[in-house]
This record gives C-alpha cells, sequence and structure tokens, in this order.
C-alpha cells in the first residue's frame, strides 16, 4: 500500500495551523519528526496528521505548547478523546444513530435512517451528513474510527443521494441545460451530487460527468452542449498551481455560461477566483441559487 504523504503546505491547509507554527513546534519542542523522501525532500504522513489535530485540539483548550510537549503521546491522545467526547454539542440523533451504525457495519440501518428521515435532502445534508461526517474525522483523529468505516458510509450516502435524484419526476424548463463535472483530481461528490438534484428539480437538462474529468476535454463538451449553468466543486486538497490551471479552464466559458463552483479549496485560494465566477461556500449561498433557478 503507497504510504499517503504530505507537505507543511497540506498540514497547514488540512488542520488550519500556519506552517511557520507547525516548524516551532517541531524544531523547539520536537513535537514532529518528519521523514524525507529519496531526494531529501521533507513530508508528513497519515499519523503526523493525526498527531498534529491532537495537539492542536489540547492547545485550543488552554495547554501550554511546552506542558504538551513534556505528555507521552497515548496521553495526548486520550486528553484529546476526552475533550471531543465532552464536548456540549446540540446535534441531531441520527448522528450518534449512524455513528453506532457505521461501527457495526450495518448497512441495512444507516440505509433506513436515511431513507426515514421527512425534511428533504438538503436538510438532511446540512442538519445530519455535516454534522456526522465532522464527528467521523474527529473520531478517527483519536482512532476510533478507520478509513473503511467513512468509505462504506459515502458510498452508501453516494447510492442514496443517486436513488433520490431518479427517483424524481422528469421537467422540463424550456430546454435548459446544466453541466455537472469534478476535475481530475477531485473524488468527493456529495456536493456535486446535491447541485444535481437540485437543479434537475428546477426542470434543468442534467449532465453530470462524473469525478476526475481531464480538465483538457472541459471546452469539447461545452462547446457541444452549449449549457446555461456550469457546476463543479473543488474539496480535496489541490496545489495552488493546479486551482489555477482549473480556474483558467474555467474563466473562457462564463461569458456564455453562469459558472458556479464550490468546496473549500475555493477558500483557501479565493484570491484566484475572478468575480464572473460565482462562488457557493454556506447553505444561505446555495439557498440563493436555488430560488435564483
Amino acid at each position: 500500500m503507497t504510504e499517503v504523504r504530505y507537505s507543511i503546505k497540506d498540514l497547514e491547509n488540512f488542520t488550519g495551523i500556519k506552517a511557520h507554527t507547525i516548524r516551532i513546534w517541531e524544531q523547539r519542542y520536537g513535537l514532529f519528526t518528519p521523514k524525507r523522501t529519496d531526494t531529501n525532500i521533507r513530508f508528513y504522513n497519515e499519523e503526523d496528521l493525526k498527531k498534529i489535530l491532537n495537539i492542536n485540539l489540547l492547545y485550543t483548550d488552554g495547554l501550554k505548547i511546552s506542558k504538551i510537549a513534556q505528555l507521552p503521546y497515548p496521553v495526548i491522545m486520550e486528553k484529546a478523546k476526552q475533550i471531543i467526547e465532552n464536548r456540549n454539542v446540540e446535534e441531531a440523533p441520527e448522528v450518534n444513530e449512524l455513528i453506532i451504525s457505521i461501527l457495526e457495519f450495518d448497512k441495512v440501518k444507516i440505509k433506513e435512517i436515511l431513507n426515514d428521515y421527512t425534511d428533504g435532502i438538503f436538510s438532511q445534508f446540512s442538519k445530519i451528513i455535516i454534522p456526522f461526517l465532522s464527528k467521523i474525522g474527529e473520531l478517527w483523529q483519536v482512532n476510533t474510527i478507520e478509513v473503511v468505516h467513512e468509505h462504506l458510509f459515502s458510498n452508501l450516502y453516494r447510492e442514496f443521494i443517486i436513488t433520490q435524484i431518479q427517483n424524481l419526476e422528469t421537467t422540463d424548463n424550456a430546454g435548459k441545460k446544466a453541466l455537472l463535472f469534478l476535475h481530475e483530481e477531485e473524488q468527493h461528490e456529495f456536493s456535486i451530487l446535491l447541485y444535481y438534484y437540485l437543479f434537475k428539480t428546477k426542470g434543468y437538462n442534467c449532465y453530470y460527468l462524473g469525478q476526475n474529468l481531464p480538465l483538457s476535454n472541459l471546452g469539447f463538451v461545452i462547446g457541444k452542449l452549449n449549457p446555461d449553468y456550469i457546476i463543479s466543486t473543488t474539496i480535496a486538497q489541490i496545489s495552488e498551481e493546479q486551482f489555477i490551471s482549473f480556474i483558467e479552464h474555467l474563466k473562457p466559458h462564463s461569458k456564455d455560461s453562469k459558472v458556479i463552483i464550490g468546496g473549500y479549496q475555493t477558500s483557501i485560494y479565493k484570491k484566484f477566483i475572478p468575480s464572473n465566477l460565482k462562488v457557493i461556500n454556506s447553505e444561505k449561498d446555495f439557498s440563493n441559487l436555488s430560488k435564483s433557478l
């Protein structure tokens, strides 16, 4: 299995902790020991990512970094786990039901929880799915949940959304078209599938091109379809150069189509996004878009 490798910039983007701070923690307190490639390039692995998240959790909870540095790592992890467990966060009961079900690999119960929600797919996503995924991340951080648990849920939820899309009655909004895709470095589908659902409910003829679309193919398909809307999201970590390339491939098409982008990377690289591309990064933005269609 190929080891996942992160640069210090990756850690900064994932955690929100400045690279300068990570270096100080590393050099002054010896909290991390980055590895090196055969060509002497420093990198961090998945355990390093967990460790920095747990250290930062203790630090933001009020413990001085000098004190944290004196603790054995199992103690750091246990303290982080206690902080997570003791958080007074109001959440829907379905969130904990999903956690228990995913730990038991009970896919029947997971499907039942998803299908029994009656307030609509968008409400479900904001009130249940987002808090659930956030909790999954925290539990992964303290070794309570494995990546395989998240993968199982992701595939079950993907199936659920696609079924909801397929069950929508087909309407036709005067032949209007929406083109949806994920760029060649992106595999996270939840958001783009919710856009698919939204635009289909509004009567658009939707063309979803899937994950990992080579950007070199984008102009060809846009020329063939002449869509009214082009929608994409970028969540997975990409470099500044890759993000700029993504934007440069979209910019020429904003003259004839409305271009919408969203996702975590748009917050990191927002200075590269021109004003003629619409960024959706909140529930309010999404709601306003829905009302405008």
